[in-house]
């Protein structure tokens, strides 16, 4: 019986270990914390509202190139999403960093930040929420207002045939009317891309090095540029110098002169 016991105690501490070992290799791996359900509720009780998500990470110095074509590759293939690259930088040398800025839908939104976080180390990480609900219904709002006013100066276009000079002012009312109802139908547009396509910042940086010969061989690959800029700097001091030193000598030696004159006199 105490065999028994024994055995199955063995058998419970195994699978314990086992299990801790699991759950340490899936924090290991953890991806972004995207409160998706909870962003979508709230899509759902207020559908105007502009999301914009930023994510900073951290990662090997060779590792970072690799993650930045891999973000950019998924976004130029994610056509059912409708990525698209905003903006995007990638700087090598003694400070790696890369930065990407895609607009996309939000279905896929989760996809592209855990794939930006695998691998790497998630520095930190926010989302800010703008309400458009009041700019999207006042643009609205005049939109209907400009198109019921155009109507009514049709109507009096047709009216007017008959006065030359009132059918100009009416057609000129009618061109300032057309034009504004395209700018308010632009901002519109735009207002309601930002509500259904989300903003996705990620920025990429390496890890510092930690290699005591990191600095001296930094200083070695910029031993020419310094050298340059020192030559460069010691010329423009002896173009400065010259001139000056021209002036010096003539007053000296004509200071000398009458001086010599002066001690001359009986």
């Amino acid at each position: 019986m105490t065999k028994i016991i024994t055995i199955g105690l063995t058998y419970l501490v195994f699978f314990l270990c086992l299990s801790g070992c699991e759950s340490s290799d899936n924090k290991a791996t953890e991806s972004p914390s995207t409160d998706i359900r909870a962003e979508l509720a709230q899509r759902k009780t207020n559908p105007y509202l502009s999301y914009e998500h930023n994510l900073s990470i951290q990662l090997e110095k060779d590792a970072l190139a690799i993650k930045y074509k891999a973000l950019t590759d998924h976004c130029a293939a994610d056509r059912d999403n409708n990525c698209t690259i905003l903006e995007s930088e990638l700087s090598s040398g003694n400070y790696n960093y890369g930065k990407i800025k895609v607009r996309i839908t939000p279905a896929g939104v989760e996809q592209f930040l855990t794939l930006a976080g695998n691998g790497g180390e998630i520095t930190s990480e926010s989302t800010s929420v703008e309400d458009l609900s009041t700019q999207i219904f006042d643009t609205e709002k005049r939109i209907k207002l400009l198109q019921t006013y155009q109507t009514d100066l049709l109507e009096l276009q047709k009216q007017a045939k008959a006065n030359i000079d009132s059918l100009i002012k009416v057609s000129h009312e009618i061109a300032s009317v057309q034009s504004q109802l395209e700018d308010l139908s632009g901002n519109n547009q735009a207002l309601m891309q930002r509500v259904n396509m989300d903003i996705i910042n990620v920025r990429l940086s390496s890890y510092s090095e930690n290699s005591f010969w990191q600095p001296i061989a930094d200083s070695l690959d910029d031993f020419k540029s310094n050298l340059a800029e020192g030559i460069a700097g010691a010329i423009t001091g002896i173009a400065y110098l010259v001139p000056w030193t021209i002036v010096l000598i003539l007053m000296f030696m004509m200071t000398r002169f009458f001086w010599r004159k002066l001690r001359a006199r009986p």
